[in-house]
């Protein structure tokens, strides 16, 4: 099944049911490459940027699951743990799972994803929501919302600090 996963249309595995990655537009796009480089920048040298990467976070005995973040980040020391095949498809979630979200996304699946993550050991989740040019972080610290106008920062990726306004700057 993963050869069938890993080719387009790409899909994920939310506990056993398989959801297509809905086809990103041009929003969606300039949305996810501007944050890969907000991030990217961030982060520095403290680990490894990617967009649509895959990470398989199903525990023994649970239902298959495998998700595709639109921008992830996972650090330099996590990375280093795994084998070159595992960094390919790590088997966790990543340090930073960034979603954006598209209009035919069920709300069901966003916040069972979000959940997913951070059980499998995200420390930030955060769901980027265009249309109300807002973002809603979770973490283990709790849930918040956050719009233009506002500074993002994050007591669990000390690094991870921005102004919303930046992520939607220019965008129609």
């Amino acid at each position: 099944m993963r050869q069938a996963i890993d080719e387009k249309p790409y899909t994920e595995i939310l506990a056993g049911r398989s959801v297509p990655k809905v086809s990103p537009k041009r929003r969606h796009a300039i949305l996810q490459w501007r944050i890969a480089a907000l991030v990217a920048r961030l982060a520095g040298d403290r680990g490894d940027v990617g967009t649509e990467w895959r990470f398989w976070i199903s525990g023994p005995g649970e239902p298959r699951t495998t998700l595709v973040p639109d921008v992830a980040f996972v650090s330099r020391e996590r990375m280093a743990a795994l084998t070159p095949e595992e960094r390919e498809q790590p088997p966790f979630a990543p340090d930073l799972a960034i979603e954006v979200r598209s209009p035919s996304d069920r709300i069901a699946d966003v916040e069972w994803k979000r959940r997913a993550y951070l059980a499998a050991g995200a420390r930030v989740v955060i769901d980027v929501l265009p249309e109300a040019r807002e973002i809603r972080a979770l973490s283990t610290a709790g849930d918040a919302t956050l719009r233009i106008g506002e500074r993002y920062t994050s007591d669990a990726l000390l690094w991870l600090a921005f102004d919303v306004a930046d992520i939607f700057a220019g965008l129609d």
